[in-house]
């Protein structure tokens, strides 16, 4: 890893920190946006010992993040001078890895409540202490992010 300035270390770890609390809305942790954020901005693979200096966390912390995006396809080993050391690198196609987790994860969450919003406006009979109308509109957001998710899904949108 080439020399990085003071600064330019603080500044970085200023940006991972945002991204890691942005990141915590799709269900990751803190440190995997700091990761990912510092490794995609590197020019160069980095190891777990250079990441947890560029962001002053322990390895403990680090190590677990590491396999699980890599797991996610965020993340992917890179060639290594020494087989002992592994190196990572961020996948160039953003896209790509959003467009997998909101299939994988959002999809089948909308789906599952979907499915029990619809078993609920069964079961509501004029003796029900549920509101209709709420619940025609609770149906109504269902759809509302059921079609969102949709046109984000499809290839044409999240590839541009």
């Amino acid at each position: 890893m080439n020399y990085m300035k003071k600064q330019e270390i603080l500044a970085l770890k200023q940006l991972a920190t945002g991204i890691g609390s942005f990141i915590r809305y799709w269900g990751f942790r803190n440190i995997h946006g700091e990761i990912w954020t510092t490794i995609y901005l590197s020019n160069e693979p980095l190891s777990g010992i250079e990441i947890c200096t560029l962001l002053n966390v322990s390895k403990a912390l680090v190590s677990p993040a590491l396999k699980e995006l890599e797991a996610e396809g965020l993340i992917r080993q890179a060639a290594s001078e020494n087989s002992k050391t592994k190196r990572y690198q961020a996948e160039e196609d953003v896209n790509k890895v959003i467009h997998e987790v909101l299939k994988r994860r959002e999809k089948p969450m909308i789906e599952k409540i979907q499915q029990s919003y619809l078993k609920l406006g069964t079961e509501v009979t004029d003796e029900s202490v549920l509101n209709p109308e709420r619940l025609q509109k609770m149906g109504a957001m269902i759809q509302m992010a059921e079609l969102g998710l949709s046109t984000l899904l499809q290839e044409n949108i999240i590839d541009e």
